[in-house]
């Protein structure tokens, strides 16, 4: 009896993982992030959108993960990026593999032009290439609220 109820446990938890992993993945592949930074400008020209720029250091930064868990890859911020914002990741990894040339070059400019030294920074630029909001670091308490604020306030300025 013990065996069966062991083996159903192992079962219902094996199912709602799966279940979790694929909703959890499926939010992240539909983000659209351009892959190139003159594509990011085309599209933000051609759309009249804001580019947002989130500087990251991918596979080393703590507060960079925690961010994409809990804000890029909520689903009411893909619902506001998909109607607001052209998206572009400027990804600093220590494995250098992860980026094509013509990104490590765009993320060396970008960071250069607009001052970045630290991760996570978010960045917004008008359709021109203006910038026109920026919010730095994530808290430990993990609230996103802060960011939902700056969204707001720079969608106001743009609209």
């Amino acid at each position: 009896m013990k065996k069966i109820v062991l083996t159903c446990f192992l079962v219902v938890t094996t199912a709602f993982y799966g279940i979790a992993q694929t909703s959890i993945e499926s939010s992240a592949i539909n983000l659209k992030w351009e892959k190139t930074f003159k594509n990011a400008q085309k599209l933000a020209k051609s759309k009249n959108k804001p580019i947002l720029i989130f500087f990251t250091g991918s596979d080393w930064c703590g507060p960079c993960k925690m961010l994409t868990e809990d804000f890029f890859d909520s689903d009411k911020f893909r619902k506001i990026a998909e109607s607001d914002f052209v998206l572009y990741e400027a990804d600093y990894p220590r494995n250098h593999d992860l980026l094509t040339e013509i990104q490590i070059k765009d993320n060396s400019v970008l960071k250069a032009k607009y001052g970045v030294n630290s991760y996570p920074t978010i960045i917004i630029l008008d359709s021109k290439g203006n910038e026109i909001g920026r919010k730095k670091s994530y808290n430990l308490m993990r609230d996103t609220s802060y960011h939902y604020q700056f969204l707001e306030e720079v969608l106001k300025k743009v609209k």
